[in-house]
């Protein structure tokens, strides 16, 4: 049974409660640690997929990272709590998380998508959210790819990455899941492929990893630091995050994910492809989706 509590939420430096009870103030300007990425094709605003056609592959010179990762609990219910600039549902890490793709083998143009709510219904699933950035076909430079992702994607039901031959790329977070168990690797060029896992997602940016900020802004195209609609995935405390925040750039999403006590985050895709669901929309619908986040 989802049980909900209205916070009114800025994404500056206070938190004013419309409940009788709150945490203390959280501050969003930590910026203990910075991670170098190496910069990516400039996702547009409305709908944060980048906007080169192409991405470049290149090496790691870092060596592979000890991942966090959040311990097995037992819980696996869900609470969701919305305000003024953000809607996030929290899900106990006992709770089963998959993705899924709309296609069934790596695809060049025209690609399958569905909504998210169906791809819910499809995997049995409870809840969800949006994946990764795409090539939507509302954009014109998407013609000839449309629907198509540059950033792997585990599909739980064919048991193999999505997208397989990009794992490598630099300038990318995943997370991974397995029953009980979520794990980040701020740099996925390093964190190998694996496979005894239930859901796996790699994008860009990374936020946070070891409860630190690990966001280099200095990184980002303009259009990643304007105010938009975005949307990531986190964990921390033995729960899972999913938030939408409404005007808010990727720092502020950062904070939020701060505020809610994650210690892992990353960036997912933004502006008309956010989707967010649980026993109905949350946000979006939006368009149609070739890839999504499900909660089962």
């Amino acid at each position: 049974m989802l049980v909900g509590t209205a916070i009114a939420f800025t994404v500056k430096q206070k938190v004013i409660p419309s409940v009788s009870f709150i945490k203390n103030n959280i501050s969003y300007n930590r910026e203990e640690a910075t991670q170098g990425a190496v910069s990516q094709p400039s996702p547009q605003v409305e709908s944060s997929m980048p906007a080169s056609p192409t991405l470049s592959p290149t090496p790691s010179p870092t060596p592979i990272p000890k991942p966090s990762v959040s311990p097995p609990v037992t819980s696996n219910s869900s609470s969701a709590t919305s305000g003024g600039n953000y809607t996030v549902l929290t899900f106990g890490i006992g709770s089963t998380v998959v993705t899924d793709t709309a296609a069934e083998d790596d695809c060049d143009n025209n690609c399958p998508v569905k909504s998210l709510a169906q791809f819910i219904a499809d995997n049995g699933g409870r809840a969800g959210m949006n994946g990764t950035y795409f090539c939507p076909p509302d954009y014109a430079w998407c013609s000839g790819k449309v629907n198509t992702f540059d950033f792997p994607v585990w599909n739980n039901r064919k048991k193999k990455w999505m997208e397989a031959d990009k794992l490598f790329w630099n300038g990318r977070g995943m997370m991974v899941f397995r029953p009980g168990s979520a794990q980040f690797f701020p740099n996925a060029a390093a964190a190998g492929a694996p496979s005894d896992i239930t859901g796996g997602i790699l994008n860009y940016p990374s936020l946070l990893a070891g409860g630190k900020l690990i966001l280099d802004e200095g990184s980002l195209a303009e259009n990643m630091k304007t105010k938009g609609t975005r949307s990531g995935i986190g964990f921390g405390g033995g729960k899972i995050f999913l938030v939408v925040a409404r005007r808010a750039n990727m720092k502020d999403l950062a904070g939020i994910f701060l505020s809610l006590g994650a210690t892992d985050a990353m960036n997912l895709d933004g502006g008309g492809s956010v989707a967010l669901y649980d026993g109905g929309y949350r946000a979006g619908p939006g368009r149609s989706l070739p890839n999504a986040i499900i909660i089962k």
